[in-house]
């Protein structure tokens, strides 16, 4: 970066806030030439360097430049030049979303991650004062129907466990990770990463998990993972290395070589349906957790996501199963049945 922009960047908070508070004075050519004028490649890269300061999670940073790469390619499929000057609210709507919707026909969940995505960038922009205004600050993600959140039933969460050779220490291991996750929601990368001093046998609890929002969090586990956890210590033995769950000659196990021994288990179990994933596995626990009248606010600190949309979604698909639920535990058929009415 150059050293004009280091400056730029380094001005205090009151000359940003001075900035902002006389945009009314400034059109965008005399803004923009009051300072330094970012190329997009320069906005891009401090947004880039912002976000990766903000979250542990490099597959969320990975998006946001996924987004500006579609958002950069849409426009000059349409002879647009992007750069972060000349952006008006009609021409995100106009040009940018409704592209992805008629011309790349994108499923809603990915124009909406794409539209909050997009929302962040000129935020981010607005607020440390390299644009005058925000363009995106009235966009709002599109209505539609949501997509069904893939989940196993009961039946197939039992076959699955039923796959690994128990007699190994391969298969045990991979006995445990999947009651584990049917448990608590645990992502894969989470479980990849779990160390030795985060398993807390005495309390029931995993120990400051961190996942996509950086924020550790503390995840209960029930009696009988306890009991699983216990043995699979004593089989792992002493390995000197702080990871949990380890491979046959000590070595931490990887995201890829549990998705694909998950996927040949589901194989074996014949599982067609749905597909065979760890986050597959996430769902149906928040799915089980939900039914089994587990309440949001929990689920959504076990699961470590930052607000209850997700839960929300959850809750509403599931609601067949809850009316099921509620018709055996209704109070006033219950005075029926006692005859107390």
């Amino acid at each position: 970066m150059s050293g004009n922009v280091v400056s730029l960047f380094r001005q205090s908070q009151s000359d940003r806030s001075n900035k902002r508070r006389r945009n009314d004075l400034y059109d965008v050519e005399s803004f923009s030439n009051a300072g330094y004028r970012l190329t997009w490649e320069e906005a891009v890269r401090l947004f880039v360097q912002a976000r990766r300061a903000e979250t542990s999670s490099e597959d969320t940073v990975k998006f946001e430049m996924s987004t500006l790469k579609c958002y950069e390619r849409i426009l000059r499929e349409q002879e647009i030049e992007a750069d972060i000057y000349h952006v008006s609210t009609d021409l995100l709507r106009n040009k940018f979303i409704m592209a992805m919707v008629e011309k790349k026909g994108y499923k809603l969940n990915t124009i909406n991650n794409r539209i909050k995505s997009i929302k962040r960038f000129f935020l981010f922009l607005y607020e440390e004062g390299w644009i005058p205004d925000n363009p995106a600050e009235h966009l709002r993600t599109r209505k539609g129907h949501q997509p069904t959140i893939p989940s196993f039933t009961e039946e197939q969460v039992v076959a699955l466990l039923k796959q690994p050779n128990q007699n190994t220490f391969t298969g045990f291991r991979d006995f445990v990770i999947l009651s584990l996750i049917c448990d608590s929601g645990l992502r894969v990368g989470e479980i990849t990463k779990l160390k030795m001093n985060q398993v807390d046998i005495k309390e029931n609890q995993l120990l400051g998990v961190i996942g996509k929002s950086k924020k550790p969090r503390d995840i209960p586990f029930c009696d009988d993972v306890r009991k699983l956890l216990i043995r699979y210590i004593k089989a792992r033995g002493d390995i000197h290395s702080s990871h949990f769950f380890v491979t046959l000659d000590g070595r931490p196990l990887g995201v890829r070589s549990f998705q694909g021994a998950l996927h040949q288990y589901g194989k074996d179990a014949g599982i067609t349906n749905v597909r065979v994933s760890p986050h597959t596995l996430r769902h149906t626990f928040a799915k089980m957790y939900i039914i089994n009248e587990g309440d949001p606010y929990s689920l959504q600190d076990i699961l470590g996501h930052t607000s209850q949309d997700m839960v929300k979604r959850y809750v509403n698909l599931w609601r067949p199963e809850m009316k099921s639920k509620h018709a055996k535990s209704s109070p006033v058929r219950r005075l029926y049945q006692n005859r107390l009415i």
